[in-house]
């Protein structure tokens, strides 16, 4: 499953917004929380794991 670039950019932008709109003491919780509700989405533990590993890189 792929996400078509504008989708991904609106993804992008609210995930954006919601962050600015959130404390910084409350963004890592709400990452969190995000990060599990769309575990619980996708179901997959390894490709969860998979997708963390990837984020966590540094570019």
């Amino acid at each position: 499953m792929s996400i078509q670039t504008l989708a991904l950019e609106q993804v992008y932008d609210h995930l954006a917004e919601t962050l600015d709109s959130i404390p910084e003491s409350g963004r890592t919780l709400m990452l969190t929380r995000l990060a599990l509700l769309m575990s619980e989405q996708i179901g997959e533990p390894d490709v969860i794991c998979r997708l963390i590993d990837e984020a966590a890189q540094a570019d």
